[in-house]
Parts: C-alpha cells; sequence; structure tokens
C-alpha cells in the first residue's frame, strides 16, 4: 500500500482513529505513519506536519519527511545487554494515538537542538530480539524521552541501526532543519498512525 496520503485523508484519520484526539486545537502536529512493512532499520516511515492556525479549524500542511517511529535493530536485539537500553525491552510508541504538545524545545542528549518528549505517551516495549518492532505486550503510559530529532547532520542516512529507541527520527537533517526553523521552539503535538 502506498504512504502517500492527501492532506484530507490525514486529517480524517486522526479524527476517526487517533485514541486521545478531542478537537483540532491552535499548535503544531507531526502525524507519523508507521509503515506496515517495518523494514528492518530503514527510515520507511512518514513524518508530516500540519499548524492548525485556530482552535476549531482543521490543520493545513506544511511538510512530510521520511522518519522511522520503530527502534533499531541493534535496540531491538540488544536491549538487555547494553547499558545504554532499557533491559525491559526495546521502546515503541503507540500507534493510533494522540497526544496533544507531548513535545517541547529542547537538546536531544545535551548535544543538539531537537525536540523532547515532555507529557507521557502509550508505549510498547518489545522483548521478542527478533527485527521487527512489534506493537505486543502491555500498553504503558509514560515519560521514555521519545525525541523527535535527526540522525546524521551531514547526510540522508539510509539505515537506523540504533539511531532510534523509540524516538522519531529524520534521516533527511536539511528536513530536519526546516522543520526546526518552522517551529520556532513552539510546542509540538505527535500523532503516530499505523499506515491506511
Amino acid at each position: 500500500m502506498s504512504m502517500i496520503y492527501t492532506d484530507q485523508q490525514l486529517i480524517n484519520r486522526v479524527e476517526t482513529h487517533a485514541e486521545g484526539f478531542s478537537g483540532w486545537k491552535k499548535g503544531i502536529y507531526l502525524i507519523a505513519v508507521r509503515s506496515s512493512a517495518d523494514i528492518p532499520d530503514a527510515f520507511d516511515d512518514k513524518a508530516y506536519v500540519f499548524e492548525c492556525k485556530k482552535t476549531g479549524e482543521q490543520p493545513s500542511f506544511f511538510m512530510v519527511a521520511t522518519c522511522t517511529t520503530h527502534p533499531g535493530v541493534d535496540v531491538l536485539k540488544h536491549y538487555a545487554t547494553n547499558k545504554d537500553y532499557n533491559k525491559a525491552g526495546a521502546p515503541l510508541l503507540k500507534s493510533d494515538t494522540i497526544v496533544y504538545e507531548s513535545h517541547t524545545h529542547g537538546k536531544h542528549q545535551g548535544k543538539y537542538n531537537a525536540y523532547r518528549q515532555t507529557k507521557p505517551f502509550p508505549y510498547h516495549r518489545d522483548t521478542d530480539k527478533d527485527n521487527k518492532a512489534e506493537e505486543q505486550g502491555p500498553v504503558t503510559v509514560g515519560n521514555i524521552s521519545a525525541h523527535v530529532h535527526r540522525a546524521s547532520a551531514f547526510k540522508i542516512s539510509s539505515k537506523n541501526h540504533n539511531w532510534s529507541a523509540g524516538c522519531i527520527v529524520m534521516n533527511d537533517p536539511n528536513k530536519f532543519n526546516a522543520f526546526m526553523t518552522f517551529m520556532a521552539k513552539r510546542p509540538l503535538s505527535l500523532c503516530i498512525l499505523k499506515q491506511f
């Protein structure tokens, strides 16, 4: 199935399928569509950015970028033995969910400007140590530092590896920079949808 959607298709999908949706509120939305293929270590998801200029009105489209919403294979397979990962399992934010103003401007790992998770978001922990990031097991709601950030600062990245441990990671630094400029330090609402 295609991952190319019209603005209205995405808006309708959020309104009808995103748990937590309670109307369009003024602000910026990142609607990440999670690929059903889940190709290991690929940036095969899409991040659609919209702005709602007035509460109660539908948002307008700003940009789209390739991204991943899946943890990389290194995280999926080595979460139990790598000291940098949570031994409870590889984190995966729950799809078909929206959290308003879930992220605020800040530093990713203290290194560069990005969007940090500052509100609880439902998530799963994948524990079967294969190459796929499945939404399996119990849902927990919390802050797991699932930030919105970039991969390489210098080139378009083709492989995830360990860039994402539950984060939304854009692989094109130019797209990420355009996103950050547009955001202008405003709060960000995150919605993750399953591919449809």
